[in-house]
C-alpha cells in the first residue's frame, strides 16, 4: 500500500483557481459537478478513500477510453498518482480534447487546423462556426486555463508547491470528458478519430514542440 507523506499537496488538495471553477460550472450538469466534487474529496483523503476516489475516476474514463484509448488510457494510469503527479494528468485531459478539436476544426476551418495548438483553434472557431456555440467557447477557456498552462506555466501559485491541484485534475479530467463528448456528437471527423486511435502521436514525436501530432490516415 502506498504511503503518503504529510506535505503540501494533501493541505491543498481541495483549492481550485476561481476561472477554473466557472469553467466547470459552466460546462458541467449539477450532478455530475456534484460527482466531481465528490471524487475531489475521496482524492483528498488517506487510505482506502484515496483508493476509492482513484478507482471511481477511472470508472468515470472507461466508457470514453473504450473508444479511444490514448490520450485517456494514459490519464486513467497518472490518475492513480493523485494528489500528487497532477501536471501530468491534466495535460493527458488536455491532450484528449485537443485531438477532438483538430477533427472539429479541420471540418469548418481547413488542413491547418491539424497543426494548430488547443486555444487557437477554439478561438477560430468561434469566428467562424458561430452555429458551434456555445462549445467552442469552452475549449477556448479549457485551453487558457488548464491545458496550455500545464504545458507551459512552470510558476508555483502562492502556498503550493504544486502548480495543480488534485481537485483541479478532477475538474479538469470531468470537464474534458464532457468536452469531448459534445465534440463527438457534432464531429464524424473527431468521430472517425477516436474510433481510429491511430491518427495522433500523443507527447509529440522526438524533437517536435507538440504534444498532440498529425500522423495520418
Amino acid at each position: 500500500m502506498t504511503s503518503w507523506p504529510k506535505t503540501a499537496p494533501l493541505r491543498t488538495a481541495l483549492l481550485a483557481g476561481e476561472e477554473i471553477v466557472g469553467l466547470a460550472r459552466d460546462t458541467l450538469p449539477p450532478d455530475v459537478l456534484c460527482e466531481a466534487e465528490n471524487a475531489a474529496q475521496l482524492l483528498a483523503s488517506r487510505g482506502r478513500k484515496r483508493r476509492v476516489g482513484c478507482a471511481y475516476m477511472v470508472r468515470r474514463l472507461e466508457p470514453f477510453a473504450r473508444n479511444t484509448t490514448r490520450p485517456l488510457f494514459y490519464l486513467a494510469v497518472e490518475l492513480r498518482g493523485l494528489p500528487y503527479r497532477t501536471r501530468d494528468c491534466i495535460r493527458y485531459s488536455g491532450d484528449y480534447v485537443d485531438m477532438l478539436a483538430k477533427e472539429l476544426a479541420f471540418e469548418h476551418v481547413g488542413q491547418a487546423a491539424r497543426r494548430r495548438s488547443l486555444g487557437t483553434n477554439a478561438r477560430m472557431l468561434e469566428t467562424k462556426a458561430p452555429a458551434l456555440a456555445p462549445l467552442p467557447g469552452l475549449i477556448r477557456r479549457f485551453a487558457d486555463c488548464l491545458y496550455t498552462p500545464a504545458k507551459h506555466d512552470f510558476e508555483l501559485p502562492e502556498g503550493r508547491s504544486h502548480r495543480f491541484t488534485s481537485r483541479e485534475v478532477v475538474l479538469s479530467v470531468y470537464i474534458s470528458v464532457e468536452l469531448g463528448d459534445r465534440i463527438l456528437k457534432v464531429s464524424p471527423q473527431a468521430r472517425a478519430a477516436a474510433k481510429a486511435d491511430d491518427w495522433y502521436v500523443m507527447g509529440g514525436r522526438w524533437g517536435s514542440g507538440t504534444r498532440v501530432e498529425y500522423a495520418g490516415p
